[in-house]
Formats: C-alpha cells, sequence, structure tokens
C-alpha cells in the first residue's frame, strides 16, 4: 500500500458450478422489482437460438477493466488517494491492476478457482508489503510506526499491522476487482488472454514493482538478507498453496445455502468488524493503550477463521451461484466505498476536494454494481 494511513500512529489500514439447479433470488429479481419462487441457475449461457461468440474485443474489455478497477479499488475508493491525484493511476496500474489480472488469468488457466485466487492474492500482498513497500519491516514507514503495536522482534514484524494489510491486499486490492469484473462478463471461468497477453500482464505487474522502489528513492528501508529470503520462501509457498488447493475439493452438498442478500449482510457486517480498530483509531482511541495487541491479533485470525469456514460452507451447497458469488464482491466493493469518507488521504488535498472525490467514487462504484445487476439478469437466465 502506499503511504497510508497518516492520521494515526497505529491504523488496522470459489469455483464457479455448472449446475442447472436453481438459484435463491436476490440481486437480480431484487433489481427487477419482483421475487418469485423460483431463482436462477448457477450457471451463465447465450440463449439457445443466440450462440455466444468470443471475439478479441471479448477478451480485451474485461482485461482492460481489471486493469483499471483494481487500483481505483485499492487507492481511490479507499479514500487512501483524494481524486485530485487521479493522474498517479498511471503509476499504479501496472503493479495493482498487472498483480490483479495476471492472478486471475494464471488461476483460471490452471483452474485454481477462488481458494487458488485469494491464496495467490496473499502472495502478492506479502511481495508488495515486504519487497517493495516493505511496510512489513520498516518500522518507521512513512513516519507511522506501524510496526509498534504487537511488534515480534525475532520476526522483525509487527503482528498487528501484518495481518491487517495482507488481508486488504489479498481481498480488497485483488479478489473484488476480480469477482466485479467476472460477475459483469459472459466468460468469467475462462481465461481471457492468451500466451502473449499472460505475458504482458506479468510483465506489467513486474514493471509496477519498481513504482514504490523508485518514488522511495534512497530514503527506501534496506532490507536484510534474512528478510528477503524469508519474504520469498512465504511468498513462494503461498503460490505453492494456490495450486495444490484445487486437489482438495471436496463434493457438493444438497443443502440451499442462504439467499445472496443474506450473504451481502453478512460481509457487510464482516466488513465493519474488520474496520473498527481502524474507525476507533480516526476518533483518538489508540488501541495500544486501550487493549493488548494478542488480543486484537486473535480477533483478526478468528474473523478471518470464521468467514473463510462460513463461505467455503455456503459455496459447497449445490445452490451457491453467480449471485451468491456477486454478493461477496458487492458487499466488499460497498465496505470501501462508506471507508473511504472517513479515511485521510495520504497525499495533501482540501477537505471539500476530498469529500468530492469519496462521493463521486462511491457512486462509480454503486453505478458498477448496478451495471453488473443488469448483466447478470441477462446471461444468469432465470429457471
Amino acid at each position: 500500500m502506499m503511504n497510508k494511513y497518516r492520521r494515526e500512529p497505529i491504523v488496522p489500514s470459489l469455483d464457479r458450478a455448472r449446475l442447472a439447479a436453481p438459484q435463491h433470488t436476490g440481486f437480480g429479481k431484487l433489481a427487477a422489482g419482483k421475487v418469485s419462487a423460483q431463482d436462477e441457475p448457477a450457471h451463465r449461457a447465450a440463449p439457445a437460438d443466440r450462440p455466444a461468440r468470443v471475439t478479441v474485443l471479448n477478451r480485451i474489455l474485461p482485461a482492460l477493466g481489471l486493469l483499471v478497477l483494481a487500483p481505483l479499488v485499492g487507492e481511490y475508493l479507499l479514500g487512501n488517494i483524494a481524486i485530485n491525484a487521479l493522474p498517479m493511476i498511471i503509476g499504479l496500474i501496472p503493479l495493482y491492476g498487472g498483480g490483479a489480472l495476471l492472478i486471475r488469468e494464471v488461476a483460471r488457466r490452471w483452474r485454481l478457482g477462488w481458494p487458488g485466487i485469494i491464496l495467490l492474492g496473499l502472495a502478492y500482498a506479502v511481495i508488495e508489503e515486504g519487497l517493495l513497500t516493505r511496510s512489513l519491516f520498516d518500522p518507521d514507514y512513512v513516519g507511522l510506526r506501524l510496526l509498534d503495536y504487537g511488534f515480534i522482534p525475532a520476526l522483525g514484524i509487527g503482528a498487528y499491522w501484518t495481518v491487517f494489510v495482507l488481508a486488504i491486499h489479498g481481498v480488497w486490492s485483488i479478489a473484488v476487482p476480480i469477482s466485479i469484473v467476472e460477475a459483469g462478463s459472459r466468460r468469467p471461468d475462462t481465461p481471457w488472454l492468451g500466451k502473449v497477453g499472460l505475458t504482458v500482464a506479468a510483465v506489467l505487474f513486474l514493471l509496477g514493482g519498481a513504482v514504490p522502489i523508485t518514488l522511495a528513492g534512497p530514503a527506501i528501508y534496506p532490507l536484510s538478507a534474512a528478510q528477503i529470503t524469508w519474504t520469498m520462501i512465504t511468498a513462494v509457498a503461498l503460490i505453492i498453496a494456490a495450486f495444490l488447493s484445487a486437489r482438495f475439493r471436496r463434493p457438493r452438498l444438497p443443502a440451499t445455502p442462504p439467499g445472496p442478500l443474506t450473504v451481502f449482510a453478512a460481509i457487510i457486517a464482516a466488513g465493519l468488524a474488520f474496520w473498527l480498530p481502524t474507525l476507533l483509531a480516526m476518533v483518538g482511541i489508540k488501541l495500544e493503550s486501550v487493549v493488548p495487541a494478542w488480543i486484537t491479533v486473535g480477533f483478526y485470525l478468528a474473523l478471518y477463521a470464521t468467514m473463510t469456514l462460513l463461505i467455503l460452507r455456503w459455496s459447497r451447497r449445490t445452490d451457491w451461484g453467480p449471485w451468491h458469488r456477486f454478493a461477496l464482491g458487492a458487499a466488499c466493493l460497498v465496505t470501501y466505498a462508506w471507508h473511504g469518507f472517513p479515511q485521510a488521504p495520504s497525499f495533501p488535498a482540501p477537505a471539500n476536494v476530498d469529500l468530492i472525490g469519496n462521493t463521486v467514487f462511491a457512486l462509480a462504484a454503486l453505478g458498477l454494481l448496478a451495471y453488473v445487476v443488469v448483466r447478470l439478469r441477462r446471461t444468469a437466465s432465470p429457471s
């Protein structure tokens, strides 16, 4: 993350089933103004009288959309960068967009599913925060003292900042943009790019990695050989785990998951819990003076475990489908949208400009979700 959280010293900064089983009603029929007893099928297919055609444009447009959406969500919707610094997105697209696109294409090409995407997203987070911005190891990263709360001397990291920032990237910077773009795509489960496009995405990501290092210049925190080694080992282990995760898929359960609106509400609640420590810091309540670090870290780990097990259990049920997956991504996007308003931008911006920018980005996010709802209603044909 790029120079974030300047206000307070301690700031907490699944495979698509091709089933014809009916789905729960939710966003789609709600948008249509009616809810019936029957639901949408889990797969999306072109109508029988209109065969689907895959063109170069069909492949390129969602890829370009993901390139742009990833940095918009990861920095601007978050509220970390104000709208007057929008030109900075040119430097962020290679890292955020290239990383998200590379992960998405690798996951779909090798059929890793959503567990694989999350694990690759965590590997991305380890690389960005460990090797590029180096906030995992820099005790005075942009003057914020992010490692003080829950500092582990043997590892040279702050337990609190580590479990917080890795989740931000693994979920919001990578998984959420992918889920939203895929939800609006007619080809959500297949690669959008060929070998050349995959290579371009990898090159973009590598070039993007030079941006935070270049911006820091000579003042960049020097990493020890041990820190570099263990960071690389962790990233590689996560990548290997992503590929191995495809071997441990369990059979579907003949059960009904909660409806998409229930899923949406559960993720909204989890998002509020995730950002609660940040909100407390914003109003002047410093966690280190109130709660021991191990309690806060334990809270986050329990939250992650609970939501992971819950989503895995729900997604194994035969009626789990595209509207449920959309509900997950939409709730995360809405969470970032509201968080952008209290979040102080890293780069100076007048209060009115910051407010206008947060409003524009939040409305754009809602508009994007409305567009995806329309697309889903056309492609996820009701049964």
